[in-house]
């Protein structure tokens, strides 16, 4: 397992992704519950010393009863669970219910009549013991009650819910700390809140003393301690949900880039057939796409190297043997001169003639080789321009038509009517024309003939040159390879290089063109040639 691989990476990153976004949502939860929790508090706080307050103001004026204002404090101190103290207009502490450091307990003294009945309605400020621990047979207050009063003890039980209070009647003496409420003994740990809260007494003319409520239980704390633990626990579960969400995402976009992988390094080893098998319409699908279109390409490419490389092979071997056989027959002319064929006047001088006509060859062959390279490579600069296509026909085979009056071959010269105009280089095309014409000679017997024309071509701005003979025609097994170069057919009346018609190919398609052949066994051939035609 690479922890540095995508799949990986990708997983830690949605695991972090989760746990951020837990984070951010979290403290902002944290923030308004703790913003709500903190005006509640207030609002509680300001609600119970408002009604402290009212009922402080009867037992301050005219004069402060002192006993009762006390009674008081420790009655809203015990039902509200804060500290309560009651001040006069100069804020000097009047009454306190003290701090709130143990557990209250509340004894109302039941009236002689209510019997054990339970609807009986107790008085609520008989005998306040608050903030003590109450022991059975052990509290001075209890004790000084006359043998038989009955009394009830009251418990406060506070949550972060709310508040309960146990109600227990009770004779004489009260009960162990176990029975009812089991918390008469306990220690006092509730948290405690900071918050201060002071509201005055009296009316809005005059104010003649304050209550002071603080040391109220801090729930909000509380509160908010349970909601960052569950925000700790619901981030760790869906940081767990998100790191196996992006096991499987990763899995399925890892799995493509390893097949495509897999096709690359197979690829690298030189099979250039395989491809990859990537079928989706994301990135991946596309990037395979693309790898797939490359590796046809390379396919392709290094199947036209290896044509042109074999092409190439072919092409030296047979200009090897094509100047070989006129340097082969110069080398022997030249050693038989020097060995006394030069004292004899006819055999040197045939000898000569030969020669001279084996430099033509050599001379001819190379010109075209190098012309057929220039043109192949691009190297070639076509001197184009607009020309008569009629009398660059003309010019081409004036200089064969000697021939063909000696070999009583008839030449017929078909010029347009009206004029054609072609966009070529003169010179070159000239040259691709004598090529056919000279082949036209060469295959076409005494007494037949040989045309050449020019008309408008078949497809729009192109014009048609053809040469055509009524010779023999082509072997159909030589059809295909004609303009191959060095190609000389498999006949017996094959002659010449084989360079004429590969040249006429090369030249046609540098301007752009085509050539072609239209055979006839035994009636002769037709070759035809489109250019471009000059514009207007």
């Amino acid at each position: 397992m690479k922890l540095r691989s995508i799949r990986w990476r990708l997983v830690a990153s949605y695991m972090l992704l989760a746990l951020l976004t837990a984070g951010l949502v979290g403290a902002l939860a944290i923030s308004l519950v703790k913003r709500y929790t903190d005006q509640q508090e207030i609002d509680y706080l300001t609600s119970n010393a408002n009604a402290a307050a009212r009922q402080a103001l009867p037992l301050m004026w005219p004069a402060a009863n002192l006993y009762q204002l006390q009674q008081l404090a420790q009655t809203a101190a015990f039902l509200g669970n804060v500290r309560v103290r009651i001040q006069d207009e100069a804020h000097n502490v009047i009454a306190d219910s003290g701090a709130k450091n143990g557990p209250d307990t509340f004894v109302m003294v039941l009236p002689p009549d209510a019997g054990n009945a339970p609807d009986s309605n107790p008085s609520m400020m008989s005998i306040l013991l608050g903030h003590r621990r109450i022991t059975r047979g052990q509290d001075p207050a209890l004790g000084q009650l006359p043998p038989g009063t009955r009394y009830m003890l009251v418990e406060r039980d506070d949550g972060p819910w709310g508040r309960r209070f146990v109600f227990q009647a009770v004779s004489n003496t009260p009960p162990s700390a176990g029975a009812g409420g089991g918390n008469l003994a306990a220690g006092d740990t509730t948290a405690r809140s900071s918050r201060t809260i002071i509201v005055p007494v009296g009316d809005a003319t005059r104010t003649i003393g304050y209550v002071t409520l603080s040391g109220a239980p801090d729930f909000g704390a509380e509160t908010i301690a349970a909601t960052a633990r569950a925000i700790l626990v619901a981030a760790l579960a869906a940081s767990l949900v998100a790191g196996i969400v992006a096991l499987f995402v990763g899995r399925g976009l890892t799995a493509p880039l390893n097949k495509l992988a897999l096709t690359a390094s197979r690829m690298s080893a030189g099979d250039l057939t395989v491809r990859a098998h990537i079928h989706s319409n994301d990135e991946t699908g596309q990037l395979a796409q693309q790898f797939n279109q490359m590796a046809e390409r390379l396919q392709s490419s290094f199947a036209e190297i290896e044509t042109e490389r074999d092409t190439l092979r072919r092409f030296i071997t047979d200009a090897s043997h094509e100047l070989r056989t006129p340097i082969t027959a110069l080398k022997t002319f030249n050693e038989l001169l020097r060995n006394g064929a030069a004292d004899d006047t006819n055999v040197r001088g045939e000898f000569l003639t030969e020669s001279q006509t084996q430099i033509e060859r050599l001379e001819w062959i190379t010109q075209n080789l190098l012309d057929l390279s220039r043109l192949d490579s691009g190297f070639a600069n076509l001197e184009v321009a607009t020309h008569d296509a009629g009398e660059m026909l003309l010019a081409a085979a004036g200089a064969f038509r000697q021939g063909a009056l000696d070999r009583g071959i008839a030449l017929h010269v078909q010029t347009p009517e009206p004029p054609l105009a072609v966009r070529c280089d003169r010179a070159r095309m000239e040259i691709a024309l004598s090529n056919l014409f000279d082949n036209a000679l060469k295959y076409t017997p005494a007494g037949g003939h040989i045309s050449v024309g020019a008309a408008s071509g078949n497809a729009a701005g192109t014009v048609t040159l053809w040469v055509e003979n009524s010779g023999a025609g082509i072997d159909p097994a030589d059809l295909p390879h004609i303009f191959e170069r060095f190609y000389r057919g498999k006949g017996d009346g094959a002659h010449g290089s084989g360079l004429g018609l590969a040249l006429v190919k090369s030249v046609v398609q540098a301007h752009g063109g085509h050539v072609e052949v239209q055979n006839d066994p035994g009636q002769g051939c037709r070759f035809v040639i489109d250019l471009p035609a000059a514009a207007g």
